[in-house]
């Protein structure tokens, strides 16, 4: 993709870092930036800003080893796609945020560290983590951008870098096609499932259809199914299509009622443990108060000396 205007370049510094390049998305595109970024080798960090969220990419000469969402878009965090996809269970994502609060590692490094996933598992979800997060940067149509120049080692149990020309690739893909595959399906929330009582070859499935197929038995949520194969919406809607189009899978509107989302019930529980431990040390803290206080006024008063020196002298 060819770069069409020259982006505009800050020499000043913001928060003791060199700011390489910063602007607004009306003015030089998403594809433009990131295009410029892998072109010039550059290292450090890209935040994008729009539609209320910031999403900060990382870069290793040139090439994209990590991301950091929104946390208030909690269904892009590392943890919940994994405790979505059925890898990691609610207790064991909470024993992890705790351990990751205690210690200030990464969920990927303590994950590979317990062996609670491999790091070839870890690394597809990574991709697909950069991948969404990318699509859905894309779609901004306002927003500023901000690229930090530093330098950044890929963390060693991570996957590879990835080059973002390939996704940009995939990325133009998404705006174009996925309008057109979403709308064959209800608007809204949806379920789908097998149909029952039909004969199927696997091995004439692509490699796509194959995945999803499979992992219709883990889900009849869409999103949870796409989560299983390790697939992006766009790859799981357009896969969903190709299996609805061969009389494989029924589709159901989901019906209205009153829905929890995990990942807000999670952030709910761990705020409750927090402040329920904090009013633990308070009240502790209020006992051993009092108690200093009784012993210096009881235990240490003149009343107790004097008494404590005459059983002394008695004896």
């Amino acid at each position: 993709m060819a770069l069409v205007r020259e982006p505009p370049v800050a020499s000043q510094r913001l928060r003791g870092k060199a700011v390489t390049m910063q602007g607004k998305i009306a003015d030089f595109g998403i594809p433009d930036i990131f295009q410029l970024v892998s072109s010039q080798a550059k290292s450090g960090s890209l935040a994008i800003s729009g539609n209320g969220r910031v999403t900060i990419f990382l870069f290793s000469e040139g090439r994209i080893v990590d991301v950091q969402p929104d946390r208030r878009e909690s269904r892009s965090l590392l943890g919940t796609m994994l405790r979505d996809a059925g890898i990691l269970t609610d207790s064991d994502l909470r024993r992890i945020l705790s351990a990751q609060g205690a210690g200030g590692k990464k969920i990927g490094e303590i994950l590979v560290a317990k062996g609670k996933v491999s790091k070839e598992v870890l690394g597809r979800y990574l991709v697909l983590q950069v991948k969404e997060c990318l699509f859905d940067v894309l779609t901004f149509r306002e927003g500023e951008y901000r690229f930090e120049g530093f330098a950044v080692r890929p963390a060693p149990w991570g996957g590879e870098p990835i080059r973002p020309d390939v996704l940009l690739m995939e990325g133009m893909q998404y705006l174009d096609e996925y309008p057109r595959y979403r709308g064959i399906f209800p608007q809204g929330d949806f379920l789908v499932t097998r149909k029952r009582g039909e004969r199927v070859d696997p091995h004439a499935f692509s490699a796509v259809e194959r995945v999803l197929w499979k992992s219709l038995d883990f889900s009849d949520d869409p999103d949870r199914v796409f989560r299983k194969a390790c697939l992006t919406g766009f790859e799981g809607i357009k896969g969903l299509a190709a299996l609805l189009q061969r009389g494989l899978i029924e589709v159901a509107t989901k019906k209205a009622g009153a829905t929890v989302d995990p990942g807000k019930r999670l952030r709910d529980e761990i705020a409750i443990r927090r402040r329920f431990d904090t009013i633990r040390m308070a009240v502790w803290g209020a006992a051993v108060a009092a108690a200093a206080v009784w012993i210096y006024r009881g235990l240490l008063s003149r009343e107790t000396f004097r008494v404590f020196t005459a059983w002394v002298d008695f004896f």
